[in-house]
């Protein structure tokens, strides 16, 4: 502060400026005598302005606001407002912008300003889906076991010293049920940036069809469980739509949704056709063929008279299609049960 023959001189840092406060006595209604400008204020994103109110006591004090989307005011800002010096008739009426300052102006000599509340409306962000995961998992009720997977077929052969071969009629083609309990897990993360509430709606579709069917409406956790025997074989796809209406209006609230990869879903095991054995001088030959119609093959393995698997190989060296032909060559056997497993990818 300095004191000069035409008045006080007063210094401010933000924004730098000189400011003289005259003592020629109180100002007319149309002319201010001191005014300050707020910090620029920024709410985030562009916003909606409402009333701006002030506490201090006195009279003589008004308001203007301007508002843009810069951070410091420029010439894309908007012009000054009309003056607020009702409390009554507080609506602030610049642009919505991200950014607002305001200005006070002051017209009398008693008059105190303590405080300014400006309030606002920040535009809502929609949410985002980031990414939607399926995979296979044993329901929490099971404690079954099981020594065959879902997508694993089992043949069991019998052999004498004589060499006959005997098996069950009417398995020449047999097929295993799928294990009980398993169930298939959808899940997805998602957030919203204005730390909003979401719900989620889960949908899926089958690869050759174009609407999409929902499964479970109003979600509010990021998991879905349902049995995996639920769809018929073959590929799907499933959506996420997340929504922030649990924290904002129907005319205010957002969504945003994310379809996930193909997941193809076969349940069923493949097909096992196995040859009467054949001796060979001392061993035994067994031609095994193999098909699934919805997934290739990846390994076929024997186990003799219950003893631990062995992996047979393809007659054309990988198994790796869906349909496999093989041939396993048994050694100096007098009696077996040998039983195949195959499993598919």
């Amino acid at each position: 502060l300095t004191a000069s023959a035409k008045g006080l001189l007063v210094a401010s840092g933000n924004v730098g400026k000189i400011l003289r406060l005259g003592s020629t006595g109180a100002a007319t209604a149309s002319s201010a005598t001191a005014w300050f400008e707020s910090p620029v204020h920024d709410s985030g994103s562009i916003a909606r302005w409402g009333r701006l109110s002030w506490v201090g006591g006195g009279r003589g004090v008004s308001f203007k606001t301007r508002s843009g989307n810069s951070a410091r005011p420029d010439a894309t800002w908007s012009d000054w407002s009309d003056a607020i010096s009702d409390p009554a008739k507080s609506v602030i009426t610049s642009p919505n912008a991200r950014y607002l300052q305001w200005r006070a102006d002051f017209t009398g000599t008693d008059t105190e300003l303590d405080s300014v509340t400006i309030a606002y409306l920040p535009q809502n962000t929609a949410p985002a889906v980031r990414s939607i995961t399926v995979s296979s998992q044993a329901a929490a009720s099971s404690t079954a076991k099981t020594t065959a997977s879902a997508t694993s077929s089992a043949y069991s052969i019998t052999v004498t010293d004589t060499g006959d071969a005997t098996t069950p009629a009417g398995t020449q083609s047999q097929t295993l049920a799928r294990p009980a309990g398993q169930q298939m897990a959808v899940t997805w993360q998602a957030d919203d940036p204005d730390g909003d509430k979401l719900s989620y709606s889960l949908y899926f579709r089958g690869e050759d069809q174009r609407e999409w069917k929902l499964l479970r409406d109003d979600l509010t956790d990021n998991k879905y469980t349902l049995d995996d025997d639920v769809l018929a074989d073959g590929r799907y796809f499933f959506r996420v739509v997340a929504s922030d209406k649990l924290s904002n209006t129907a005319g205010q609230s957002r969504q945003a949704e994310l379809t996930g990869p193909p997941v193809l879903i076969d349940n069923t095991p493949p097909a096992v056709r196995a040859s009467a054995p054949r001796r060979n001088g001392n061993a035994l030959e067994i031609d095994v063929d193999a098909e699934d119609r919805g997934s290739s093959l990846r390994r076929c393995e024997y186990s003799v008279d219950a003893r631990p698997w062995q992996p047979l190989e393809a007659t054309d060296g990988v198994t790796d299609s869906r349909s496999e032909e093989h041939t396993s060559e048994l050694q100096s056997l007098a009696y077996l049960v040998c039983r195949l497993l195959l499993e598919k990818k």
